[in-house]
């Protein structure tokens, strides 16, 4: 994908020439001196605070909740924390913080949503083979620097993780609107993210004609942070309550205005779904 074209409305700022091979629609350096993309930037909230909302909720149910969920959790934060460096910085060594562990975070879902029904806790083969796989990104992509080979291949594992989710939820009663919510929230970040590359010339002439703060709404970048962070916390507590589902915890769905989180009644009792009826797997 090419960088956005240049803006009449980009200023100096306080990080200097931009060095990533991506420059996205939001105007550098128009808000503040000291962050090239300011909406870009402060967005990444919304991939920083759902995962340690969720590490602070899992302190109830320590021996119930298995480390890999916490390690999902935290890579989001990285990812977000990178994201929020590339974004108000635009140098390449940030944008490597922010690339590099969405690959990561991506591999480490896929083994959360592939060991949901297995007897064993662990399966050492899947984990070497997304090793290798985060491995092998890593250093093709150090080496070519192409971000059309980074999307690619994030495009294709997050396929994978849906692909998984939907055999769930057609083999297993499994909150199936957990599973569409997630689905409809990344299908449209990616809808949004192509909209804001492709028509960047005319939102950024929208921009220009609508007052503050409704011409904020035009970033589309900023949306992409929001839905593709609540597409993976949602997709977190999916593949969370399956595994708990299957353990018999008795995972209970619940809310905070449209947040979803999980409530855990205790090992060794059977699992009611929300409706009350029971969950069989087949």
């Amino acid at each position: 994908m090419a960088p956005a074209p240049p803006s009449s409305k980009d200023l100096e700022g306080f990080w200097g020439e931009p060095t990533s091979t991506l420059d996205w629609c939001e105007e550098n350096y128009v808000v503040s001196y000291y962050i090239a993309e300011f909406w870009n930037t402060v967005s990444n909230l919304a991939l920083i605070l759902p995962p340690l909302i969720t590490i602070a909720s899992f302190t109830k149910y320590q021996q119930q909740i298995e480390t890999r969920y916490y390690v999902a959790c935290i890579l989001m934060t990285i990812v977000g924390i990178g994201s929020w460096c590339f974004h108000m910085t635009l140098l390449f060594e940030m944008q490597m913080l922010d690339e590099l562990p969405m690959i990561y975070a991506a591999c480490v879902l896929i083994y959360c949503i592939f060991q949901t029904d297995g007897k064993e806790s662990h399966s050492l083969a899947l984990a070497v083979s997304l090793i290798l796989c985060a491995v092998t990104v890593t250093l093709v992509y150090l080496t070519i620097q192409d971000p059309m080979f980074h999307e690619v291949c994030y495009g294709s594992l997050v396929l994978l993780i849906i692909g998984r989710c939907i055999y769930c939820i057609r083999t297993m009663e499994h909150s199936r609107y957990l599973c569409m919510y997630g689905m409809a929230s990344i299908i449209g970040a990616f809808i949004i993210w192509n909209i804001d590359n492709i028509c960047c010339t005319q939102l950024r002439s929208w921009r220009d004609s609508l007052p503050f703060p409704l011409s904020v709404l035009t970033q589309g970048h900023m949306w992409w942070h929001i839905l593709i962070g609540m597409a993976t916390h949602v997709h977190i507590i999916f593949s969370l309550h399956i595994r708990s589902s299957y353990l018999k915890y008795s995972p209970k769905i619940k809310h905070v205005a449209s947040f979803p989180y999980l409530s855990l009644a205790g090992a060794g009792t059977e699992k009611t779904s929300l409706d009350g009826n029971e969950n069989h797997y087949h």
